[in-house]
């Protein structure tokens, strides 16, 4: 919003001259807007992160406080275990603390593995030639037209008979290979030079060692905007967790927030408790996306140049 500057040439005795423009009203109308969009789409954020520096009888009151002022952070305490809490007893005795470790461990295997084994896929798919590519990638591809509730009943069939219900091995194992994992990365292998391929097997270089030295340094973009989109998906993922997971020492992060807004026997919901756990659930994403927004960006647009 600030006013342009225009620089204009001019003799090396009176170096260059300044001259300051406005906005016209139109710019100045759109960044009025853009600002108005950016407070509507922020408030909610900020009131989370008040709320949960808030006592729960402050939440309630009114007139409304939109700043805190009694801040405490006992919710953080309270919320992690760290503290006497009946609201967490009541619900079970599991803190987000316990909570957020699983929610953890469970995504980063499932981001590693996925983007390894499908960037392994994507560049047989890609680059090996072997019989039966075309019909096994179509396949695969015609199961990401199969709606993922039509899988639930088969699936948790299937998961009983493997004795794996209350165990973590249904929400990693088939997730460490998705068809979406392998599409991205097979359309990012298709951008490597077939010629770098031929210098390596040239040079000596098997199948792995090439995908391994030559291939997957090339496909990093895709493969970190890849990782971003795995553990987004797997950090938030709640149906699963619900439908495999009774033991409340297994939740992950969704549940806890699904068990924290539920009214137990009556009892009034922890809304000051429920903001916390919010904001702290989304700090890893965030954190993330943040940090790796360069190869976010990266990934997305490298792959439409070939």
């Amino acid at each position: 919003m600030g006013p342009k500057t225009e620089v204009i040439a001019a003799g090396p005795e009176t170096g260059p001259s300044i001259r300051w423009r406005w906005p016209s009203p139109s710019q100045f109308l759109t960044h009025f807007c853009l600002i108005i969009a950016l407070l509507i789409f922020i408030f909610p954020f900020y009131w989370m992160v008040a709320s949960s520096l808030k006592p729960l009888a402050d939440i309630y009151v009114v007139p409304v406080q939109f700043w805190p002022t009694r801040p405490t952070f006992n919710n953080y305490l309270e919320i992690a275990g760290l503290i006497q809490s009946d609201e967490i007893d009541f619900r079970g005795g599991i803190s987000l603390s316990r909570t957020f470790l699983n929610s953890t461990f469970i995504a980063v295997v499932n981001t590693v593995g996925n983007v390894f084994l499908a960037s392994l896929a994507g560049y047989a798919f890609a680059k090996l030639r072997f019989k039966g590519r075309n019909a096994l990638f179509l396949s695969m591809l015609a199961t990401m037209m199969i709606p993922n509730s039509v899988g639930l009943v088969p699936n948790y069939l299937i998961m009983a008979w493997l004795k794996w219900i209350n165990t973590w091995y249904p929400l990693i194992i088939p997730g460490l290979a998705t068809p979406f994992a392998v599409f991205w990365m097979r359309q990012y292998m298709t951008t490597v030079p077939d010629e770098m391929i031929e210098a390596a097997r040239i040079d000596g270089c098997g199948p792995f060692a090439t995908y391994w030295r030559v291939v997957a340094p090339v496909v990093l973009p895709g493969m970190a905007a890849l990782a971003i989109f795995s553990f987004m998906g797997h950090w938030n993922a709640f149906m699963g967790p619900l439908i495999y997971l009774n033991k409340p020492e297994l939740y992950t992060l969704p549940l806890f927030l699904a068990v924290l807004d539920s009214g137990v026997s009556g009892r009034p919901v922890p809304l000051h408790l429920i903001f916390t756990a919010s904001f702290v659930s989304i700090l890893p994403i965030l954190l993330i996306f943040l940090f790796a927004q360069r190869y976010f960006i990266a990934g997305l647009t490298a792959g439409s140049i070939k």
